[in-house]
C-alpha cells in the first residue's frame, strides 16, 4: 500500500470543485446560451421522455445514438427545468464523471499521487474540449458508463462482479463505438488478471449476447418502420479501409484535436502515452502494458472506418468525438504508472498552477466561443445564441396568429454551402421555437424532418393555410407576379409567405415554386 495519508483528501477535492466551478461558467457563457439543431432536438427527445413519450429507441431521425443524456433530463425538466439548461448540465456531469469517479478511487485505495493526477486531467485540457463535451449530442454517455467499473471490482461475489463488468462494457459500446478502446483495454485487463476464471469467461460471453440481441431486436424495429430513419447508420459507415487509416494517421492533430494538452501536436500525446507504457514495462507490469496498448491500437485502427472521417475541427461536429476517450486513456495509464508511490506534500503546490490555468481559460472563453461560432461552415450542423433564436422564433410565432396559420413550413433555401446560417434556420425553426416560445404552432420541415410522427401528419395534402418561412425571395416575387395565391407577410428581416395548400403537398408547393434549391437535390 502507498504511503498516502487522508491528509491528501481535501487537495484531491478541491481539483474536482475547480473543474466543476469551471464547467459551471462555461455552461453559463456557452452551454445554456446557445442551441445547435441537433441540441434542440434532443430537447424534444427529453420533453417527450419528461412526458412517458418513448417514440423510437435512438435519436429521432437515427438508427443509432441512444438518448440516455435526454433520459436523465427528462425527470428534471418534467419538473419545470428549461431543457437547454438541464441537458447541457447533464451531459457535463457525464463528460467529468469518468475522472473524478476514477481519481475517487484511487483516493479510497489510499493512493492519493494517483487520484491527484487523474483529477487534473480535465485542468489540462483545452476549453474546446469542454464545449465539446458540454454539447447533449451522445458523444460522451457510453464513456460516462465505464465510471462505475473501478467500483465494481469491489464486489465479492465473482460471478455478480463479472456479471455487472460484462453488461457495462456492452452498454457502454452500444450508447457510442467510441468507448471501444477503453473498452477493449478493460476486457483484455480482466482476462490477463482473471485467466482461469469461469464466471468472467461466462458473464462475458452472456453480456456479449445480449448486446447482440439488443442491437439486432432495435435494427428490426426499424427495418419494419423505414420511413422512422432520416440519417441511418448504413454497413458501409463501418466498413474498414486501409486508405482511410493511412489518410487518418497523416491527420491524427486533427483527429486527435482538443483532447490533449499539447495543443495540436497529437504526437506529443501520443508520445507521453507510448512513454508511460515503457516505464510500465520496465517494470514488467503486463497486465498494464498490454491494455494500454491494444486501447492505442483500437483507437488507431478505427481511423481506417468511415463514420470516423465524419467532421471537421469545428468543435460542434468534431471528428475528435470520436476519439473522446483518448483523456481518459491518458488519465488510466498516469494512473497505473503512479501506483504505489507516495504523494509527497509539495502535490498542494501543484494546485495553484492548475487553479491559474483554469481562470485564464475562463478568462478566455466568451473569445474561444466566439472564434468556434466564426468557424463552424464546415460542420452539418449549427450553434446560434439561443436569445437570436427566440427572437426570430417569436416573430414567426406572432405572424402565424395574426394571419392564422397552424401550420408553420421553414424552407432550407439556400444551400449550406452558399450560406451556413439562413440553411441552417429552417431546422431551428423546427426543433428549437417549439421549446423556446410557448404556444409556437405546429412546424414540419418538408423534405428534411426527422420526426415521423410530424412527417406522417404533415407530409399529404389537405393542410390549409401555411406560413413558410425563408426561400429564395426573388422566387417568391415570381410566383406572386404569376398571379399565385400567396401572400408576402415578411416582417423584421424574415422572409415569410402564406399560402394555401389544400389540394397540394407542402414538399411539392416549394418545389412547384422554386423556392428551395435543396428540396430538388
Amino acid at each position: 500500500m502507498s504511503c498516502s495519508t487522508p491528509q491528501h483528501g481535501p487537495w484531491i477535492w478541491a481539483l474536482i470543485a475547480i473543474a466543476a466551478l469551471e464547467r459551471a461558467w462555461l455552461l453559463l457563457h456557452f452551454g445554456s446560451t446557445h442551441v445547435g439543431i441537433d441540441d434542440a432536438l434532443i430537447q424534444q427527445v427529453a420533453i417527450d421522455y419528461g412526458h412517458g413519450l418513448f417514440r423510437e429507441p435512438f435519436l429521432y431521425g437515427q438508427n443509432y445514438n441512444p438518448m440516455l443524456e435526454a433520459l436523465l433530463a427528462a425527470p428534471f425538466i418534467r419538473l419545470g427545468a428549461a431543457p437547454w439548461i438541464a441537458l447541457p448540465i447533464v451531459t457535463s456531469l457525464l463528460a467529468l464523471l469518468p475522472c473524478w469517479s476514477l481519481s475517487l478511487w484511487c483516493l479510497r485505495r489510499r493512493e492519493a499521487l494517483a487520484a491527484f493526477a487523474v483529477a487534473a486531467i480535465p485542468l489540462l485540457l483545452p476549453a474546446e474540449w469542454g464545449l465539446i463535451t458540454s454539447l447533449p449530442r451522445g458523444w460522451v454517455h457510453g464513456l460516462a458508463l465505464l465510471a462505475c467499473v473501478p467500483w465494481m471490482h469491489g464486489i465479492r461475489h465473482s460471478w455478480a462482479r463479472h456479471a455487472l463488468l460484462g453488461l457495462t462494457l456492452m452498454a457502454a459500446l452500444l450508447c457510442n463505438p467510441n468507448a471501444a478502446p477503453l473498452v477493449a483495454a478493460i476486457a483484455i485487463r480482466l482476462a490477463l488478471r482473471e485467466p482461469r476464471s469461469a464466471s468472467l469467461w461466462v458473464m462475458g460471453a452472456t453480456a456479449l449476447a445480449c448486446g447482440w440481441a439488443l442491437h439486432r431486436a432495435v435494427q428490426s424495429w426499424y427495418a419494419v418502420r423505414p420511413g422512422s430513419v432520416v440519417h441511418p447508420l448504413l454497413p458501409s459507415d463501418l466498413a474498414f479501409d486501409h486508405r482511410l487509416l493511412m489518410d487518418g494517421l497523416a491527420r491524427i492533430d486533427q483527429h486527435l484535436l482538443h483532447l490533449h494538452p499539447f495543443g495540436s501536436m497529437a504526437w506529443m500525446a501520443l508520445a507521453a502515452l507510448a512513454a508511460m507504457v515503457i516505464a510500465l514495462a520496465l517494470r514488467r507490469e503486463w497486465d498494464a502494458v498490454i491494455p494500454i496498448a491494444a486501447a492505442v491500437a483500437v483507437m488507431l485502427l478505427a481511423l481506417g472506418i468511415p463514420k470516423a472521417h465524419e467532421g471537421c475541427t469545428s468543435v460542434f461536429l468534431p471528428l475528435s468525438r470520436m476519439m473522446l476517450g483518448m483523456p481518459l486513456l491518458l488519465a488510466a495509464a498516469a494512473a497505473l504508472l503512479l501506483w504505489g508511490r507516495p504523494a509527497r506534500r509539495s502535490i498542494r503546490i501543484v494546485l495553484v498552477p492548475l487553479a491559474l490555468l483554469a481562470l485564464g481559460r475562463s478568462a478566455r472563453l466568451d473569445a474561444t466561443v466566439r472564434n468556434e461560432l466564426a468557424q463552424q461552415e464546415c460542420a452539418w450542423v449549427r450553434e446560434e445564441p439561443i436569445d437570436a433564436v427566440r427572437a426570430r422564433c417569436a416573430v414567426i410565432s406572432g405572424a402565424a396568429r395574426k394571419f392564422h396559420c397552424d401550420l408553420v413550413v421553414p424552407v432550407r433555401w439556400p444551400h449550406l454551402r452558399v450560406d451556413h446560417a439562413a440553411h441552417f434556420t429552417a431546422h431551428l425553426t423546427c426543433y428549437a421555437c417549439p421549446q423556446l416560445v410557448p404556444g409556437f404552432p405546429a412546424a414540419y420541415g418538408a423534405g428534411f424532418d426527422r420526426r415521423a410522427w410530424v412527417r406522417a401528419a404533415h407530409e399529404a395534402p389537405p393542410l390549409g393555410r401555411v406560413l413558410f418561412v425563408g426561400g429564395d425571395p426573388m422566387a417568391w416575387s415570381a410566383a406572386i407576379a404569376e398571379g399565385r395565391a400567396i401572400e408576402d407577410v415578411s416582417e423584421q428581416g424574415v422572409v415569410m409567405h402564406i399560402a394555401h395548400c389544400d389540394t397540394i403537398a407542402a414538399g411539392d408547393f416549394i418545389l412547384r415554386m422554386g423556392v428551395d434549391d435543396d428540396l430538388a437535390r
